[in-house]
């Protein structure tokens, strides 16, 4: 089941800075409604700043359309769609709805993924969170049975639970918001949780107690999420460049280089200092020469329609030293790994954009947000080689990357360099074959036939600057591009 479309829209739209400043803001109690109008579905709070004594108004005007919805805060960011406080009155308005404090109408639980926003385990809130006969009928069976633990690490448990001869998955995983996301194959539409998950819960607080969540947690995890923000990992030598210190049982992570930057390219104005480019692997390497740096440097799309799990296609970048005429590059290109800091000295705010733009565009920012809407998609499957996408994955998958690409063509615009990789081919200079890109979305068009009493064919049509096309004659392999 996948996130509500509100927090869906912070983690579309929100840095990671802005998101972990904003549940801040929404944890420390800092959001306050002030008004709510029904009619036109628009709610207006008061959120204080988390850093200085400053109140500010955020409107959220036609919450319940996901695809109309539009958000207004008077304070002065202007580095992103949304600001620190839209997000945390976003999850307020979140907490709202799902306490029913705004809508008359009955509220619908999905027991596949249910939220319980309990910080730590306790028996009163699990007995406000089910029916009475269901926690009583939980208490009746731990007396005699207990659910099968099948595995707990990394925050999550899964368990079994056999109730009249049928056994129920649980899984039970402390999330992001340091609330539990629960999921059962049982049927209770009344209440977050359902008789299997409430006997998991009890059988946990009684075995091991309140904080046993934070007993089984992985701060592995939570180190590399840190270091991921400069494009590092455990799995890297750390020495000398990184170390952690703990507060309240909390990683924080201290940068001990200096030339270590975050990989996230700053305005031209504020540039960090420059760390050396790092070509990938499968390109030749530029020759280091102790000379002039080449008086034009550009940043290119490349398309790679090599790889074997949907969407079918990777974006990279590489750069190299841009032609006379402007429309192509002199020599070999590099490759850019764009995991790590790159100095953009070189470059204009066209190509910073740009870069930007296709960091959002990796497999792990993918991942992210796949995950953060499906926390159960493989909860009982064991570790498998990659396999195909579902269909729900997909519609994630486009859900996140479409919006993206259009930004990504927008930055370019119609005169930026674009290259392809064909399939089956290697990405190597030699390889890539240039394209034209046009910023504006191709348009489908279908037509519906008539033929006899009973039957119809349907032909489907994509127009582009005027042009008609079929669909067959698409050249890529993802429905996100017409090539």
């Amino acid at each position: 089941m996948a996130l509500p479309h509100l927090l869906k829209h912070v983690y579309t739209f929100g840095t990671d800075e802005v998101i972990r400043r904003g549940k801040k803001t929404f944890a420390l109690g800092f959001v306050e409604l002030i008004e709510y109008d029904k009619l036109s579905g628009s709610v207006f709070f008061r959120v204080k700043d988390d850093t200085y004594s400053t109140f500010y108004k955020v409107q959220v005007q036609k919450f319940n359309d996901p695809k109309n919805l539009s958000l207004k805060c008077n304070c002065p960011y202007n580095l992103g769609e949304v600001c620190k406080h839209e997000v945390a009155s976003l999850f307020q308005l979140q907490e709202l709805i799902d306490k029913g404090q705004l809508e008359d109408e009955e509220v619908y639980y999905d027991q596949r993924h249910t939220v319980v926003k309990i910080r730590n385990l306790d028996v009163r809130s699990i007995r406000l969170l089910c029916a009475p006969e269901t926690f009583n009928e939980a208490e009746k069976f731990l007396q005699k049975k207990k659910a099968k633990i099948v595995s707990a690490q990394d925050e999550t448990v899964k368990a079994v639970v056999p109730i009249n001869g049928t056994d129920y998955k649980v899984a039970i995983k402390k999330n992001e918001e340091r609330n539990f996301d629960t999921s059962c194959d049982y049927e209770d539409t009344d209440h977050p949780l359902c008789l299997p998950k409430v006997i998991v819960f009890l059988q946990l607080i009684k075995q091991y107690g309140s904080d046993y969540f934070d007993t089984i947690r992985n701060r592995d995890v939570e180190k590399n999420k840190l270091l991921e923000a400069y494009g590092y990992s455990l799995n890297d030598d750390l020495k000398g460049k990184f170390e952690f210190v703990f507060k309240d049982g909390k990683p924080f992570l201290r940068v001990l280089d200096p030339k270590i930057k975050r990989i996230h390219t700053l305005p031209v104005a504020s540039r960090p200092a420059a760390v050396a480019k790092q070509p990938l692997q499968v390109l030749e390497k530029e020759t280091a020469i102790a000379e002039e740096e080449p008086l034009a440097r550009k940043l290119a799309i490349v398309f790679d329609f090599n790889k074997a799990l949907y969407p079918y296609f990777e974006v990279h970048l590489v750069a190299g030293e841009i032609n006379e005429a402007g429309n192509g590059f002199n020599g070999k290109v590099t490759a850019l790994d764009i995991t790590h800091f790159i100095d953009t000295s070189d470059y204009n705010e066209e190509d910073i954009n740009l870069l930007n733009s296709v960091r959002k565009l990796q497999d792990v920012e993918i991942n992210k947000y796949v995950s953060r809407n499906t926390p159960f998609n493989a909860a009982w499957d064991e570790e498998l080689p990659s396999v195909e996408a579902s269909n729900e994955t997909r519609q994630l998958i486009n859900e996140y990357v479409l919006p993206r690409l259009r930004k990504l063509l927008a930055d370019a615009g119609d005169d930026a360099l674009a290259f392809i990789v064909p399939k089956g081919k290697e990405f190597v200079t030699a390889n890539i074959e240039q394209v034209d890109i046009f910023t504006e979305p191709a348009v489908t068009e279908f037509y519906v036939d008539r033929e006899g009493s009973e039957n119809f064919s349907c032909d489907c049509l994509v127009r582009l600057r005027g042009m008609v096309h079929g669909v067959e004659q698409n050249e890529s392999p993802c429905p996100l591009l017409f090539l």
